[in-house]
């Protein structure tokens, strides 16, 4: 009896796939299989190519045994592989559909927080995924009281997505919301991404077309009050 594939997006092998983009259009997957070994045992390895003409789309994925693997290569960047620099991220799942979960940012907006949490509670439970620069909880001007709502800045894009992967979060048996804060500019990026074609909304797609993403969806569903990226600076 053949074995059964576990699905792509199990949430106990999501760990163990890493985005690689920005690859040569050359770079064949027996190329990439053989650079990425390097880090640990590899299980898949997958370029992307366009449905209709077979051509390269310049992105693929690595699926390693172990998730430590991972960390590994994400702990060795930057990579180069056939004279071009190559981008990697951990992948993310096919659920998280949100235009920002695939954005390069160090820093997360953080809702649902109680009232007495502060700033030092957050970079103590941020700091299992990576350096904390910065955790703050915002505050009514007038009366110093938490707003329910803050932001940790890492010094890392990985740690960030380490933590959307992370999810759920709680602190102190708190169930807390996380997502990416972008600022304006960021998001503006967002937008203006030309829609994929060919999109089949497997998660070994890459990133969703985001002109088909809802812009008010986000952080404002919580009644938090920042709108729907958080925007700062």
């Amino acid at each position: 009896r053949g074995k059964m594939r576990p699905a792509p997006d199990a949430k106990e092998d999501q760990g163990k796939k890493l985005f690689v983009g920005g690859i040569n259009h050359k770079t064949e997957e027996k190329s990439l299989r053989e650079y990425f070994s390097q880090f640990g045992d590899i299980v898949d390895v997958v370029v992307m190519k366009d449905s209709a003409t077979g051509k390269p789309r310049g992105f693929g994925f690595i699926t390693f045994k172990e998730s430590a693997a991972v960390d590994a290569a994400q702990n060795a960047r930057p990579h180069t592989l056939d004279g071009k620099d190559i981008d990697t991220k951990r992948a993310m799942p096919r659920e998280e559909s949100s235009p920002e979960v695939h954005a390069a940012v160090k820093k997360v907006f953080v809702g649902a927080l109680r009232k007495d949490l502060t700033n030092d509670d957050l970079s103590n439970y941020f700091s299992n995924f990576g350096t904390v620069v910065e955790a703050s909880v915002v505050t009514n001007k007038e009366t110093n009281e938490s707003r329910g709502f803050g932001f940790v800045t890492f010094d890392d894009t990985d740690a960030v997505d380490k933590v959307i992967l992370g999810r759920p979060h709680s602190i102190n048996d708190h169930k807390i919301d996380v997502r990416k804060a972008l600022s304006k500019e960021e998001m503006g990026k967002l937008r203006s991404r030309p829609p994929r074609q060919h999109q089949n909304n497997q998660w070994n797609q890459g990133p969703p077309d985001y002109r088909q993403q809802g812009w008010n969806q986000g952080y404002n569903q919580g009644g938090y009050g920042p709108p729907s990226y958080a925007p700062y600076g």
